[in-house]
């Protein structure tokens, strides 16, 4: 292989992209440098970039390829995206460096590349028709252009883009500047976006009918079911890791349909930059929420000056309930409330899994423990029904059981109904029983035979609140 060449999946990082490792590898090969690409939602610490010369030359593969995704543990979709991820890869080269994209097409359908904010010559630009004949299936076409200017930049299809981008097709890329005006400790990419779940890859290929709801609300912003950082919802968002004192920067790409507002708990940051461009030292704006606009960036600059664990959400409620929140977590520390029973500390995540025992019985002396087992496939949910004399129905309504404390004789099956407006879902902390995904309407119901404390969650909406407990008698 061309020792010049990088390919886009080599360098990717499961814990994080350090730019110290990028400045250290890239230089290092005979003064050519090889670009480091990450997933987006990589962290790591961040060391200054500086001018280290003439520019460089950085290659990249793209291939845009149909593959199932998986936005969360219950969810999973069929895609379209960059190198079998959604975002697709995360890009970075420096200022004034060549960028040599090959963009391979193994889509059903014809696609190009956008590169938003980079100002590249006409043919390199992406728009099909007007700047270049669309890449048809089974080619590839060569995307050659300097990086310029510095700054948080996306690239994303400009082929059919209201289906093709909303199927997965974008990503960031990061122009580091020459003189960077700030430093940071670590640093975070966060790609906004809502999935539309009747859109799928055959509703854009005309082999389907488009969805109830998208016929409705003509699909596009108002076809939105989840809201997504970084092509996931709920607990498959990474969260934002901090030690105290550091500075941490935090850059937002809305690369869907509708503005979010991006709300911090504990915490003001600074606005940076917006669409890539610095903002100059002492103009600042202090802020704890930013609404971003479709296609808008915005760079933040939070310090680790509160020491906790803390919500990041988009303070549009529904959107908060349907996967657009994840969580400021300092090490070393946990939350103060109910949550922390189901906090990993080692990772600085919440627990989805059956890592937990049940608690101990408050009543009865000697009363026996159910002991731990393993976790069963989710039952498949079923429509909601009326209950038989030996059941008892928790209601499940939006972020809250109800009841969500309840005492019943050994042998009683609980029946959790949703009667909310969105998705829920029920998971013992010992594992013993799970529902999977419940929609509106569905139920799942689990009978309860051996004596003992129960603690069960909503694993979709638990840090809202959504806990319960049950007691076997």
């Amino acid at each position: 292989m061309d020792p010049r060449r990088l390919h886009s999946l080599t360098r990717v990082f499961a814990g994080g992209l350090s730019r110290r490792a990028l400045v250290g590898g890239a230089l290092g090969s005979g003064g050519v440098a090889l670009s480091a690409v990450g997933l987006v939602q990589a962290t790591a610490e961040v060391a200054p970039v500086v001018d280290s010369g003439e520019p460089q030359l950085h290659e990249f593969d793209l291939t845009a390829s149909e593959f199932d995704w998986a936005i969360s543990g219950d969810t999973t979709v069929r895609a379209w995206g960059y190198n079998g991820q959604v975002p697709g890869p995360e890009l970075r080269v420096r200022e004034g460096d060549q960028v040599r994209v090959t963009l391979r097409n193994t889509l059903p359908v014809p696609t190009t590349i956008h590169w938003h904010g980079v100002n590249v010559p006409p043919a390199m630009d992406g728009p099909a028709g007007l700047n270049q004949a669309p890449v048809a299936p089974g080619d590839e076409f060569v995307y050659e252009f300097t990086a310029r200017p510095s700054g948080t930049r996306w690239y994303h299809s400009h082929t059919d883009p209201a289906l093709q981008i909303a199927l997965g097709l974008y990503g960031s890329f990061i122009i580091e500047p020459r003189q960077p005006l700030r430093t940071f400790d670590r640093e975070y990419t966060y790609i906004l976006q809502e999935w539309d779940l009747e859109l799928t890859p055959d509703v854009a290929l005309g082999k389907a009918a488009a969805g109830v709801g998208d016929r409705m609300m003509r699909g596009g912003e108002l076809g939105g079911d989840l809201f997504l950082f970084n092509g996931h919802a709920h607990d498959g968002i990474t969260p934002i890791r901090l030690a105290t004192g550091e500075r941490v920067l935090i850059r937002l790409i809305n690369a869907g349909n509708m503005p979010h507002a991006f709300h911090t708990h504990g915490h003001s940051f600074k606005l940076v930059a917006t669409d890539g461009n610095q903002v100059p030292l002492g103009m600042e704006w202090v802020k704890d929420t930013v609404l971003i606009g479709p296609s808008e960036r915005y760079d933040l600059e939070l310090v680790g000056d509160n020491p906790g664990v803390w919500m990041v959400h988009c303070h549009m409620e529904h959107h908060m309930a349907n996967g657009m929140m994840t969580f400021i977590v300092y090490d070393g520390s946990t939350p103060t409330g109910p949550a922390a029973a189901f906090f990993d500390a080692a990772t600085g995540t919440f627990a989805t899994g059956h890592e937990h025992m049940v608690a101990e019985a408050a009543s009865a002396p000697g009363m026996s423990m159910p002991a731990p087992v393993a976790a069963p496939a989710p039952a498949a949910p079923v429509a909601a029904a009326a209950a038989p004399a030996n059941t008892v129905e928790i209601a499940m309504v939006d972020d809250r059981f109800d009841p969500n404390n309840v005492t019943v004789p050994a042998g009683t099956t609980v029946a959790w109904v949703n009667k909310g407006r969105d998705w829920h879902s029920v998971a013992a902390f010992d594992g013993s029983f799970e529902s999977g995904r419940l929609a509106p309407g569905e139920s799942f119901s689990w009978q309860l035979d051996k004596p003992g404390v129960y603690q069960y969650l909503c694993k979709h909406h638990a840090l809202q609140g959504m806990t319960g407990q049950i007691t076997v008698t």
